[in-house]
């Protein structure tokens, strides 16, 4: 991606996480990048397709985040459950993604933040699911549709994280105790007896 483009996107994420997608106009994004509006919609029809470009680009970059703490645990099963506690540690933090993914309807268009959760649970589905083959193979996990039970375990996960469905979340000093609870259920779900 260049450096004009990048700095349309960076300018719309600061403008976007403090107004939200409704109260940000196109004509704001250009003067705070010091740049015409031409120019913007030279790399982006339209504000859609600006905020679709900057979710994918936050989107991938928060995936490898959470993936290269992992990428050096040789064991599937410990790299499993390190990829769970990075991650919920993650999405516990105040960002940009976080914030957009825990909040749909107060910052951005709910019609375009479903879209994204599709795109990253995609993603990481297929990562996870890669690990859990890969326990199968070595005979750490038994038999088991790697797909399905890595979108069951993403869908655990965010139960557990920012989509937040419990009243039981509402206490952070227990949030250590409900991703202990998460690992032991996956775990038990995975690991050959």
């Amino acid at each position: 991606m260049d450096d004009i483009k990048n700095n349309i996107l960076d300018k719309a994420k600061e403008r976007l996480d403090r107004f939200g997608f409704k109260k940000t106009t196109m004509d704001e994004i250009s003067r705070d990048c010091k740049i015409s509006k031409k120019t913007i919609y030279e790399h982006f029809k339209d504000k859609e397709d600006l905020f679709t470009c900057l979710i994918t680009r936050e989107c991938h970059e928060t995936v490898e985040i959470i993936f290269s703490q992992v990428c050096e645990i040789a064991d599937p099963l410990e790299r499993l459950i390190h990829l769970i506690r990075n991650a919920i540690s993650y999405f516990n933090e105040d960002i940009f993604v976080t914030r957009i993914l825990k909040n749909d309807d107060a910052l951005f268009s709910a019609f375009l933040s479903r879209k994204y959760h599709t795109l990253i649970d995609q993603e990481i589905i297929s990562r996870i699911a890669e690990i859990i083959n890969e326990g199968k193979q070595q005979g750490i996990f038994r038999e088991v549709d790697e797909k399905v039970i890595a979108y069951a375990g993403i869908k655990l996960f965010q139960s557990f994280s920012y989509m937040q469905t419990g009243q039981f979340l509402a206490d952070q000093d227990k949030q250590g105790y409900y991703t202990d609870v998460l690992i032991d259920f996956i775990v038990h779900a995975l690991v050959k007896k």
